[in-house]
């Protein structure tokens, strides 16, 4: 599957043209498609990607309507491309509608071209609104393809909005993925965020070409860009057509340390379709409720004798400015640092317990204890009649304490479920997934400020994983976040000491989020590689 290191270039230029098709002009935008590759391969690019659908546009009734522009792969666009690609020695990517030549079934796709003919091709998994009405979803997988250039993944729009297919990418060695897209948005923007995540979740470039037009009423962003393994934006460009450049220089080393530190075997939920059906017809669940959600960013969050005094007149404080009985408080990450106090991580839950009672409310902290150079950190959610639950990190480094059997876990309460994360693990993109597939509704994550993710990724995960996130940090960090897409969004600054952030959360604010649509749309049935120990 690999090329050898010592064959690949380890730095090259690469292009993402923004490429505006007409309409069933497939011969017309096949020529000036030609024309771009070769100027991109003049300009020293090794590797230039055209958008999705990028021979015959995108907006298509049915199979009727755009079976004259169908075709094989390889086919018409695919020769015209490849004269270009064998005379510069360079490889494309363009977005293309397939016909099956055996079955006939019609496929949203793209095909990886290199100097000797087609290297690799890839239909669509998962579908946008458009592409039912003709195209069938792709059902080959995730295939990447090794080339003397690096090792390249091909991925087509809505793929993005899940990152199943870039992990699974990652996991089979891709160095870098070209992504063909017709995003769509109100306007012309700068490069998605979500390209972002899923570029810097695997450490891996993303060379992302979109339209910037209008096309039957549906708007593209543009911000077709080359993308760093860390997310960073290396150029990109807004409005108009034109070719971005910009510089790959290859090195699994990013990519590998985020692949290693997964824990696949707490992630079998990945392959479950928990929400095929209407919630409640085997297993009765209760009413919507009101409920809210109080993020107390906390200073020095360190257990001390101080400490119980000082969360009882947060909570104190806070409870003239509550208007439900169903409240979930989230506290940091509370460090238990005395090694010759083996009872101190107890006490502490045992006054959690206390004001859980006293304020009839729920508790979701992270406890780190300390000893020696070994760090034990578990999450917990304590209620009012008992501790509900513990779950210690899965995702672990050689400072902890490791867990033969590593759970991610979901806590019913009387008013939502809440799946539990420490702060390292709400890092992993696997972990919020398989909280919402347990059928989390808030996701509670009880940090230190230490993370690498910024709160704009945070937005993105709750985002797509339909659930409220709760993220507590302590106050000197700055960055406790509430949030639930298009409904509520709260962050912490700096200067705002202990000041809490408290959402109220009414049954017609979740009702989008609670019906799960993009858990509906998951394809578990391609996600086996995401439970496999193994890396090829």
């Amino acid at each position: 599957m690999n090329t050898s290191s010592e064959q690949r270039p380890l730095m090259y230029k690469v292009a993402a043209v923004q490429f505006n098709p007409v309409q069933g002009d497939a011969a017309g935008n096949r020529r000036r498609m030609a024309k771009l590759l070769q100027e991109a391969a003049e300009n020293g690019a090794m590797l230039t990607v055209f958008p999705e659908m990028a021979s015959s546009g995108y907006v298509w009734n049915d199979r009727e309507e755009i079976s004259p522009f169908v075709e094989t792969i390889p086919g018409s666009t695919t020769e015209a491309l490849q004269a270009v690609a064998q005379k510069y020695r360079c490889y494309a990517a363009v977005g293309l509608p397939e016909v099956d030549a055996v079955s006939g079934a019609y496929y949203n796709s793209a095909v990886l071209i290199g100097p000797d003919g087609v290297a690799g091709k890839y239909r669509k998994t998962h579908l946008f609104a458009a592409d039912p009405r003709w195209a069938r979803e792709g059902n080959d997988g995730i295939p990447v393809f090794a080339t003397e250039i690096g090792n390249i993944a091909l991925l087509i729009c809505m793929d993005a909005m899940y990152f199943e297919p870039a992990r699974i990418a990652a996991l089979q060695q891709a160095d870098i993925i070209a992504f063909p897209t017709n995003w769509v948005g109100a306007g012309n923007n700068e490069p998605s965020n979500t390209w972002r995540l899923r570029a810097k979740e695997n450490g891996v470039y993303w060379v992302a070409s979109n339209r910037s037009d209008t096309e039957r009423g549906a708007r593209f962003t543009g911000g077709s860009a080359v993308i760093e393994p860390d997310g960073g934006v290396q150029h990109s460009l807004v409005s108009g057509e034109g070719i971005v450049y910009g510089t790959v220089r290859l090195d699994a080393a990013a990519r590998q340390q985020l692949t290693s530190a997964r824990k696949p075997e707490a992630y079998q939920e990945l392959l479950l379709s928990p929400y095929l059906w209407k919630e409640g017809e085997t297993l009765p669940i209760g009413a919507p409720a009101p409920f809210e959600i109080i993020v107390f960013p906390l200073e020095k969050p360190e257990f001390t004798a101080g400490l119980p005094d000082r969360l009882h007149a947060l909570l104190e404080e806070t409870e003239g400015r509550l208007t439900t009985g169903n409240r979930l408080y989230v506290l940091p990450e509370i460090q238990v640092r005395d090694p010759a106090d083996s009872a101190q991580a107890e006490r502490l839950l045992a006054e959690v317990q206390l004001l859980a009672i006293r304020y009839q409310g729920y508790m979701a902290l992270s406890i780190a204890e300390h000893t020696g150079a070994v760090r034990d950190i578990s999450a917990y959610m304590i209620g009012p009649e008992q501790t509900v639950g513990r779950c210690r990190q899965v995702h672990r480094t050689v400072r902890e304490r490791t867990d033969d059997k590593p759970r991610l876990c979901t806590f019913e309460l009387p008013f939502a479920r809440v799946g539990l994360l420490t702060e390292h693990d709400a890092e992993y993109p696997e972990s919020y997934r398989v909280l919402a597939k347990q059928g989390a509704d808030i996701i509670a994550v009880s940090g230190t400020g230490m993370g690498s993710g910024g709160n704009w990724m945070k937005r993105i995960w709750a985002f797509e994983n339909d659930a409220v996130i709760a993220y507590a940090l302590p106050s000197e960090a700055a960055g406790s976040l509430l949030f639930l897409h298009r409904q509520l969004e709260m962050e912490g600054g700096p200067g705002s000491g202990d000041e809490p952030l408290i959402g109220r959360f009414d049954p017609d604010m979740t009702a989008a989020a609670r019906s799960r649509p993009f858990m509906r749309r998951t394809k578990p049935h391609l996600y086996d590689r995401l439970v496999m120990k193994l890396i090829d």
